[in-house]
C-alpha cells in the first residue's frame, strides 16, 4: 500500500473515531441535561425533617395549650396530655431512625396558625384535635388518624331539662375549625358565634353570652373539668353526634421519609388493639381511663376502627 492510501486510511480511522468520541460526549450532555427531572425528589428527601432533625438532634412540635386531655400548657410551661404523649413515642422513633439524641421542642399553636407554622417550615409536625380535610390537604400533609369522637354541643345541666331545640341556640364556636361547617351545616337555624380559642368560648359559656358550645366531645368535657366554678354539664345530642371527625397529626407536604416514620409509630401503637391489649390502650387510659380526670371509655366501634387504620401488610 502506498503512502498515500495508508494516510487516507489513517484519516478514516481517526474520523470513525472523532465520531464515535463525539457520539459519546453528546449522550453524556443528554444524560446530564435530564438528570434534574430526577433531582427535585432527591432533593426533598435530603432537604426534608428527617435530615434536619439528624442534623440539628431536635423536633419542633405544635400542640394546643388548653385542649385537655388532648394538651394543656402547665405552669411550669411545659406541655401534658395525650397527644404529647404520642408527640414523645415520635420522638423516640426519629432517634432511632437518625442515630443520635433527640429532644423535642414543643411550641403552642392556636386553629388559627397551626397549619401556617408547618407549612412554612417552622414546625416538623402538630399533633392534636386537628382533623383533615381535602382543603387543608392543599397546604399540608396528615398521617393517619389517631383518633375519632362526634362533635356534639355542651350547655349547663340546669339549661337542659324540659328538653332543648338546639336550632335555637346561641352556639360558642372556634374559628377556622371544622366544627364551624358541621354546625352550620347540622344546625343551619342556631346563631353561631366565632371565638378566637376554646377558653374565650368556654368564658363566654360561663359569662351567659351563648348558650352552648360545640366541639368534639371529650374536649368538651375536658374543658368542664377544669371550669372555675365547676358546673354539671351535658352533651348534646344525647344519643348521636352531630358529625364523627377523625384527628390526625399536621405533616409539611411531600415529605414522605417523615410521614413514614410518624404513620409507623401510629400503626404500631394500635396493634392490639381490638383486644384491648395495644400500647395506644395504654397511653388511651391514663388520659381518659377510669382513674384519669375524665373517664371517656374507648367504645368497640372505635377500636374497629383504629384497627382498621392499618393497611400495610406485615
Amino acid at each position: 500500500m502506498s503512502g498515500f492510501g495508508e494516510c487516507r486510511t489513517l484519516t478514516r480511522l481517526h474520523l470513525w473515531v472523532t465520531l464515535r468520541y463525539v457520539g459519546l460526549l453528546l449522550a453524556l450532555v443528554l444524560l446530564t441535561l435530564a438528570e434534574p427531572r430526577l433531582a427535585p425528589t432527591a432533593h426533598a428527601a435530603a432537604d426534608g425533617v428527617l435530615a434536619k432533625i439528624e442534623s440539628e438532634g431536635v423536633i419542633r412540635a405544635g400542640t394546643r395549650a388548653s385542649a385537655p386531655p388532648f394538651a394543656r400548657k402547665l405552669e411550669t410551661g411545659g406541655f401534658e396530655g395525650f397527644s404529647v404523649d404520642l408527640l414523645e413515642l415520635i420522638r423516640g422513633a426519629a432517634e432511632e431512625k437518625v442515630g443520635r439524641p433527640v429532644t423535642l421542642e414543643l411550641q403552642e399553636v392556636t386553629p388559627g396558625d397551626r397549619l401556617e407554622r408547618v407549612a412554612a417550615g417552622e414546625l416538623d409536625i402538630v399533633c392534636g384535635i386537628t382533623t383533615p380535610t381535602w382543603d387543608r390537604e392543599v397546604l399540608v400533609d396528615f398521617s393517619v388518624p389517631f383518633f375519632r369522637d362526634g362533635t356534639r354541643i355542651l350547655i349547663y345541666r340546669e339549661k337542659a331539662t324540659g328538653g332543648v331545640d338546639l336550632g335555637t341556640l346561641d352556639i360558642g364556636v372556634v374559628e377556622g375549625t371544622t366544627t364551624v361547617t358541621i354546625v352550620q351545616d347540622q344546625l343551619p337555624t342556631a346563631n353561631l358565634q366565632l371565638y378566637p380559642s376554646m377558653k374565650d368560648a368556654m368564658s363566654a359559656l360561663a359569662a351567659g353570652e351563648v348558650s352552648g358550645v360545640a366541639n368534639i366531645g371529650i374536649t368538651l368535657l375536658g374543658l368542664a373539668a377544669k371550669a372555675e366554678p365547676r358546673r354539671s354539664v351535658v352533651l348534646l345530642p344525647r344519643t348521636y353526634a352531630l358529625a364523627m371527625e377523625s384527628l390526625a397529626c399536621v405533616l409539611p407536604q411531600d415529605d414522605s421519609p417523615w410521614r413514614d416514620t410518624v404513620n409507623r409509630v401510629l400503626i404500631d401503637m394500635f396493634s392490639g388493639v381490638k383486644d384491648s391489649n395495644s400500647r395506644y390502650d395504654e397511653i388511651y387510659e391514663r388520659w381518659f381511663g377510669r382513674d384519669s380526670e375524665i373517664f371517656y371509655p374507648l367504645d368497640r366501634a372505635n377500636r374497629n376502627y383504629l384497627s382498621t387504620v392499618s393497611i400495610w401488610a406485615r
